[in-house]
């Protein structure tokens, strides 16, 4: 089935016709009382939000989100966001729709991170951390779910291969960390490293789009999955729970975001713990700030909209060959809390506190 134009093809003025994949719907009302629909639409690019004026209560009952749609309408700027105003809309059933053209996917090598990843793992000399990391991936089921899943739903490394592109980063930053202050113990800290979100293959679903988050993903959430599945592998090979080291480990996943506000069950209570906590914001903010690039109207650097969840604007070199299209950051500013725990905010703005 032919996908028709994508979301960062769409200029204003434009007349669109395309499928898309609705990522929310709401029917509200005018000042005047006259129904109207707001729909989020989605593909890999990005996605975009538009209206539909006439019809909102037929409409309504004819699609949900989750839901393929082909639609017709015209692109128009409203207060420098570009938006669509749909004039046809149908429901398009999952019959000949490949999944990969409407989910975000890593503009980095899937091969080549997965052959890192496995190479940190070939590194590790403990034998209760060897032993966990090999036997949880070499189960099939998680190592292909680990190389899809997202990292986040919104925020950072919000695509997929979203968490092994994150996991590969931090470990980077890990090893690098481990140069300058040796005394650490490297094994503890790469391992960890590698699968402080491993729960984020149960805490989302992405098998098609929008990537959203699970039932027990809402209701435990990844810390708690992810220690799930340790203690299922420790078990299941034959580790000793009170192996130092796995409890170590235990302790820098429960830990790594840092303060019980964002969501950790204890604080940090070791250097390695510390240093998990710190490099995995990093590396979420920085991939946050990579995504701001990309709606930087300047030819070299300019200012973001205010980031209300940063308290701040930020100067910013604008990504080379990328448009200064400002829509997309409504739905960054506008992310659930769920996401906003993964990037700690606080350690960022006026309230912080050491």
């Amino acid at each position: 089935m032919e996908k028709g134009i994508f979301i960062s093809e769409i200029r204003p003025s434009a007349s669109i016709e395309g499928i898309f994949c609705v990522a929310s719907k709401r029917l509200l009302e005018t000042r005047n009382g006259e129904p109207y629909l707001a729909v989020t639409l989605t593909d890999r690019t990005g996605e975009i939000e538009s209206r539909v004026w006439e019809g909102a209560k037929q409409l309504d009952t004819v699609f949900a989100p989750g839901d393929y749609v082909r639609i017709k309408g015209e692109a128009q700027k409203f207060r420098d966001i570009t938006q669509l105003k749909i004039t046809r809309l149908e429901s398009v059933g999952d019959d000949n729709i490949d999944p990969g053209l409407f989910l975000p996917v890593s503009q980095a090598d899937s091969d080549e991170l997965w052959s890192e990843f496995r190479q940190y793992i070939k590194g590790i000399k403990s034998n209760d951390l060897a032993s966990l990391l090999n036997g949880i991936f070499t189960d099939r089921k998680i190592s292909e779910a680990f190389r899809l899943a997202p990292a986040a739903k919104k925020m950072h490394h919000a695509y997929i291969g979203g968490l092994l592109e994150h996991s590969v980063s931090v470990t980077r930053l890990a090893d690098s960390v481990f140069k300058l202050y040796p005394h650490l113990d490297r094994d503890l800290l790469v391992s960890a490293a590698l699968i402080h979100d491993i729960g984020k293959i149960e805490e989302f679903t992405f098998s098609r789009p929008p990537i959203d988050y699970s039932d027990k993903g809402r209701l435990l959430g990844h810390i708690v999955l992810g220690i799930s599945i340790v203690d299922g592998f420790v078990a299941r090979l034959g580790i000793k729970e009170s192996s130092q080291q796995i409890v170590a480990l235990k302790h820098l996943i429960i830990s790594h975001h840092g303060q019980k506000e964002f969501g950790a069950p204890v604080l940090p209570m070791m250097e390695e713990a510390i240093t998990l906590n710190y490099i995995d914001d990093l590396d979420a903010k920085l991939n946050y700030l990579g995504k701001l690039k990309k709606g930087i109207p300047g030819p070299t650097h300019g200012w973001t909209e205010y980031q209300r969840l940063f308290e701040r604007y930020f100067y910013l070199p604008r990504a080379e060959g990328v448009s200064g299209d400002k829509a997309w950051k409504e739905a960054v500013q506008d992310a659930g809390t769920e996401d906003r725990l993964d990037l700690q905010p606080s350690l960022w703005s006026k309230k912080k506190t050491v």
